[in-house]
């Protein structure tokens, strides 16, 4: 197999190892196992998205990213389009993760006595972003993808294990605990119920394809994304469980309470055990979007900083008024990300609809993500605002205008 090389942009043109492809996706949605039946939802949901991208991958292997491996079929959305959508979509949770990282080290940055000033949250989290940007800069994928692999793993490993705890604990007899405090999202208007409530906790994994964005490095499409998705609903399923059984008062639809629960079950050890497996975790997600979303922007057979740094900066500024709670950011932007990569998977399904082996099927699953996009759309603007929808619909209009323009200029300058 060919060596290492720059050549092609990616520092090395060797087919990533299956666990290594694998260990990418597990990284952006580990962190989700608490969305419990969010999180079992999106798996079913995910069978048909592998099953896309998989046929897409057969028909065009060599095609170097997610929106070329869409763009390669004749009448499919144009690559142009794609990226534009998936680095949005992927700057915008890095965003969200580097304000939980913040958020998570704050306390330990402080005493318990000291109030922090507002600016300490947005500098933290641009800090982080700048960390994750250095340290994916320096190493090339077939080094970063192992570590955050192994982040990842501890994350899913504790997740797991303190979730099989609490079960045997109340198994052998032990009281449920009473949750001092809602950590659980907040309840959906009423008049939807439980519908917004999972569409609002399944759309947060929708990020899981990010190995995809090096297309061409991928021996398979099927064989990693299934098994990272197939480790975070079982361990979604131990932490939902768990949550259920060990704690008393209303069914739990997500497993937000498990720390409380292991915290009163195990002591301060169960806690800090999970604070560390959530801080792994949040520092693996970090790397991966950071990469995945320079990856989406670098242009071929390029190893010029040019995307990284672009990817660092727009999420860093995205970071600071999400951290700082200016002008209710993080509420408007809440969604956004995950309607903008089902537009993905929905441009991916129509163009595996048009594959000449193309049968009733590909046209069905077609007609399924859009129908969940619609879904999504209409009870995320129901249940959570309208925001995240318009500022989503605003990304895809300009995305679609700016590729006409710039096809147009293309035409014109090719008559000339």
């Amino acid at each position: 197999m060919a060596g290492p090389t720059k050549a092609d942009g990616e520092f090395g043109v060797a087919a990533l190892p299956t666990w290594q492809a694998a260990g990418l996706s597990l990284a952006v949605v580990v962190g989700h196992v608490f969305n419990g039946s969010g999180a079992l939802l999106f798996a079913l949901f995910s069978v048909a998205v592998i099953w896309t991208l998989h046929r897409l991958h057969t028909h065009a292997p060599q095609a170097r990213t997610t929106a070329d491996l869409i763009a390669s079929v004749p009448g499919a959305a144009p690559a142009g389009a794609i990226k534009i959508i998936q680095f949005v979509a992927y700057v915008l949770i890095g965003a969200n993760t580097a304000t939980s990282i913040a958020a998570m080290a704050l306390p330990w940055m402080s005493g318990p006595n000291m109030t922090v000033p507002d600016w300490s949250g947005p500098a933290v989290s641009v800090a982080a972003v700048a960390v994750g940007a250095v340290l994916v800069g320096a190493l090339p994928t077939r080094l970063l993808a192992p570590v955050a692999t192994v982040l990842a793993g501890i994350g899913l490993l504790v997740f797991f294990y303190v979730g099989l705890a609490v079960i045997a604990n109340v198994a052998s007899g032990t009281a449920p605990i009473t949750p001092t405090i809602e950590l659980g999202p907040t309840p959906a208007p009423e008049e939807w119920g439980p519908a917004a409530l999972l569409i609002s906790l399944a759309i947060a994994l929708a990020v899981f394809e990010i190995p995809t964005t090096v297309n061409a490095r991928l021996g398979s499409v099927a064989r990693p994304l299934g098994f990272a998705m197939a480790l975070v609903a079982l361990c979604a399923a131990v932490t939902w469980v768990a949550t259920n059984v060990g704690s008393t008062g209303e069914f739990h639809y997500d497993a937000a309470d498990l720390f409380q629960v292991a915290t009163q079950m195990f002591g301060d050890s169960g806690g800090m055990w999970l604070f560390g497996a959530m801080t792994a975790q949040a520092v693996a997600a970090l790397l991966v979007l950071v990469w995945g979303a320079t990856r989406v922007i670098r242009t071929p057979a390029s190893d010029s900083p040019i995307p990284l740094v672009v990817t660092a900066v727009v999420t860093g500024v995205l970071a600071m008024p999400m951290a700082g709670g200016w002008g209710d950011a993080a509420a408007k932007l809440w969604g956004v990300a995950g309607i903008l990569l089902l537009v993905v998977y929905v441009a991916a399904a129509h163009a595996n609809s048009r594959l000449d082996d193309s049968s009733a099927t590909a046209w069905a699953r077609f007609a399924l993500m859009g129908l969940v996009l619609a879904v999504t759309v209409f009870l995320t603007g129901a249940g959570a605002g309208w925001w995240p929808i318009g500022i989503a619909a605003v990304i895809v209009a300009a995305a679609a205008a700016w590729v006409v323009k710039t096809e147009r200029v293309s035409r014109e300058d090719r008559t000339a």
